[in-house]
């Protein structure tokens, strides 16, 4: 397995931060992963979205991206308010799909033991008002699943 295709669902996020007079948001996340770029539509006056976007990325040995960034913005007519990010180091991406904080493994991304997660929002500066959670998953992409030692081997050898 040197290459290996990675799938990454941005399913929704909770209690945002209200960026427009009305108490609501109408947030969208953009994904960046190296230099490309993917972005879920946008859900009118909510804070608490449902994206259910994912797509895939094609991970090749020797050419590991170095994290993934998620960054939610409110759509404005006019510019965008920015919500809230996480940005994860690329080797720590499966930490949290077994549950808790730092038990994952690797996983096909349909095994039933691979779980979504909530990751907390982060500020970019004092001045952002930011709130809530956003809810990813990540998994690997093939047309049959192997064992999650087979991913767990890949993984390692694809971090080197």
């Amino acid at each position: 397995m040197s290459n290996l295709v990675l799938r990454v669902a941005i399913i929704g996020a909770r209690d945002l931060a209200a960026a427009d007079r009305n108490g609501s948001s109408d947030p969208y996340a953009v994904v960046r992963i190296n230099d490309k770029k993917f972005t879920t539509k946008v859900v009118k006056q909510t804070l608490d979205p449902v994206w259910d976007f994912d797509f895939d990325f094609p991970i090749k040995l020797g050419k590991v991206p170095n994290g993934v960034t998620i960054t939610i913005w409110d759509s404005d007519t006019l510019g965008r308010d920015f919500l809230g990010e996480i940005t994860l180091p690329f080797k720590n991406i499966f930490d949290r799909n077994a549950g808790g904080i730092a038990d994952g493994v690797p996983r096909h991304f349909f095994d039933p033991d691979n779980k979504s997660c909530w990751f907390n929002l982060s500020k970019r500066s004092e001045k952002d008002v930011v709130s809530g959670d956003i809810l990813v998953k990540f998994g690997f992409i093939e047309d049959h699943d192997r064992d999650s030692k087979e991913y767990v081997e890949a993984w390692s050898k694809l971090l080197l």
